[in-house]
């Protein structure tokens, strides 16, 4: 039968040569109509999910704030009462100052915040020590804990104001009080502000800041075989002192800027402003041991931590400071950004990766977890929604758990602009999806991919830049035990007031504590090295580091814990942890600091 649809020879050749341009063709057509700079991840769900904010204005104002318990800590170790002044000018700064003393205490055991107003007869006798933090000098303790700090026995931290108020005001009570204690807090010895740049504590010069500090009235010692000088005022330059200029007084050396007598330790003043130029705050955080575990051995510990590793790092870099610090015996940790979330090149959209996408970076992980890395989460994607927060919007750059801005001036009013190399870094409030449930969900989510990735189930968080809201500290707590940063606290979280972001405190550790929060904090105290000014921030070079570690040498438990970029060389890194070992740390895991 003839087949009648058969191409002849010469028509099959003409459809093989009409053919062949077709790919080439469609091919062209495709590209032609395709934007070449298009990136992996541009508008991929995991771009649209981090870039999307669900809330409306409406949903964020009706966001419940979180509460937290005036009582936390450890329930297994000591007892610490902390007492601040509720009332007057400074009863916000007051509130600050004792949940950051409170946090010191937990360091030790469990801490209760209190207003020095509300105490009642005989409640220090439930704890093991009590930490009172006079603020206002216009207040006065209640009677019931003046009676009790007179006639008791538990050990008793009394910080700056109020003090005379102790003396009491019955006859010849002035002679009673320094018959006992030895000295008399109604007639102190005062020397300038500008006078003490330094004091002295256990043969080292610590550091004092002037900048935000009063007029120093030291403790006048009448019977010295009762009051032990604990730190010592230092006038004029730390290297060539002189003697005081005290009112009212020839110049005198030696004058005491704490003293211990039976039960009570007393300071000058309260040293928790600016602490990150003012080292009597070490000083502070060590005489916590006198009040409750005099008998502790010192110990020096360091710790280090690799920062912003994430889906675009680079896999050399990390194996090469992975090989480093293996051979150098030196246990770290990587702070893992699971999610990474930026603008296209272009700038007119916006492109989403993770670990998952990024088989390189894992492997890369993978081979540091088995030379001694220890993998945290670190934020989820370390930004938020397509805000310049406040820089750019990118990973590893901006806010994740709290909306920033650049401002001109440090302090209010602000004026809000262009992120400048001299601008300040300033708070603006919570980002728009702050309610717990939101900030456990993203949370989570970073957590799972990392251990999608096959890395492992991550036991330790790191917040992004050190700040988070309220809510989000919640949401952490709720999926973490531990953080390993520094942190801000905010008033209201004691006191029942409005919490706003103008009033917060930033505090760094000297040591383990578990913080009002409700997790364990790892110290990270010696910041990193930077290689240009940064935010009216100085270049930190490894000298800089190795004298903040220097530094905390005051506190028994002494640790060193900084963080470290891996695109920076390895030759910063080497001298850094170089000189921390020399000067007599130990690194360890994290998890081990105490």
């Amino acid at each position: 039968m003839e087949k009648q649809y058969q191409l002849s020879r010469r028509g099959r050749m003409g459809w093989v040569f009409a053919l062949v341009p077709l790919p080439l063709v469609a091919a062209g057509v495709v590209f032609g109509l395709t934007d070449d700079s298009l990136v992996e991840g541009e508008n991929s769900l995991l771009a649209q999910h981090y870039t999307t904010v669900t809330n409306s204005d409406a949903d964020a104002s009706a966001v419940k704030t979180a509460t937290f318990s005036p009582r936390f800590g450890r329930p297994d170790g000591a007892r610490t009462l902390v007492l601040y002044d509720g009332t007057g000018t400074a009863s916000v700064d007051a509130e600050l100052y004792g949940i950051a003393a409170a946090n010191l205490a937990t360091h030790f055991g469990e801490a209760e915040v209190a207003v020095v107003g509300d105490y009642t007869a005989d409640t220090m006798e439930d704890f093991d020590a009590v930490v009172y933090l006079g603020k206002d000098f216009e207040a006065t303790p209640p009677k019931a804990f003046l009676t009790d700090v007179r006639e008791g026995t538990v050990p008793v931290l009394w910080v700056e104001q109020n003090i005379d108020d102790l003396v009491g005001y019955e006859p010849d009570s002035i002679a009673e009080f320094v018959s006992r204690y030895g000295w008399n807090p109604t007639a102190p010895l005062e020397v300038s502000n500008d006078q003490v740049k330094s004091v002295s504590y256990k043969d080292r010069s610590v550091r004092r800041n002037t900048l935000n500090s009063d007029t120093v009235y030291s403790p006048r010692i009448v019977e010295p075989g009762k009051a032990r000088t604990l730190a010592t005022i230092v006038c004029g330059d730390p290297e060539s002192p002189h003697a005081c200029d005290v009112v009212g007084e020839p110049p005198m050396t030696g004058l005491a800027w704490a003293v211990s007598s039976g039960h009570l330790i007393y300071l000058t003043e309260v040293p928790l402003n600016d602490i990150d130029q003012n080292d009597l705050y070490l000083i502070f955080s060590d005489l916590y041991y006198d009040l409750l575990a005099p008998g502790t051995e010192p110990v020096r510990q360091a710790a280090l931590r690799l920062e912003d590793v994430g889906p675009e790092s680079d896999s050399g870099d990390l194996r090469k400071v992975a090989d480093y610090l293996h051979d150098a015996g030196v246990p770290f940790q990587v702070a893992v950004m699971p999610v990474h979330v930026a603008r296209t090149p272009d700038e007119d959209g916006w492109y989403g990766l993770s670990l998952l996408d990024a088989p390189k970076v894992v492997e890369a992980l993978k081979y540091m977890q088995a030379r001694g890395g220890t993998l945290i989460q670190h934020g989820t994607s370390h930004q938020y929604g397509t805000l310049d927060n406040p820089y750019s919007g990118r990973t590893g750059e901006d806010y994740e758990f709290y909306q920033y801005g650049c401002t001109v001036t440090e302090r209010p009013p602000y004026e809000f602009g262009e992120c400048e190399a001299d601008s300040y870094i300033t708070k603006i409030g919570p980002v728009a999806e702050d309610s717990v449930e939101q900030h456990v969900a993203r949370i989570e989510h970073g957590r799972q991919v990392m251990i999608d990735a096959g890395l492992g189930e991550p036991t330790i968080f790191e917040t992004p830049h050190y700040t988070a809201s309220v809510n989000a500290h919640a949401a952490i707590a709720a999926v973490y035990e531990a953080r390993y940063e520094h942190s801000d606290y905010y008033a209201g979280m004691v006191s029942g007031k409005k919490i706003t972001p103008t009033s917060y405190y930033s505090q760094y550790f000297p040591y383990t504590v578990h913080d009002i929060y409700g997790t364990t904090v790892y110290p990270e105290n010696l910041g990193n090295i930077t290689e240009t000014e940064q935010n009216n921030h100085a270049i930190r070079d490894p000298e800089y580091i190795i004298d903040r570690a220097e530094a905390n040498l005051v506190v028994r438990e002494s640790t060193a814990s900084f963080f470290f970029h891996p695109y920076l060389g390895l030759d910063l890194l080497e001298q850094t942890v170089t000189g921390i070992k020399k000067l007599g740390y130990t690194f360890v895991p994290v998890g081990d600091l105490r």
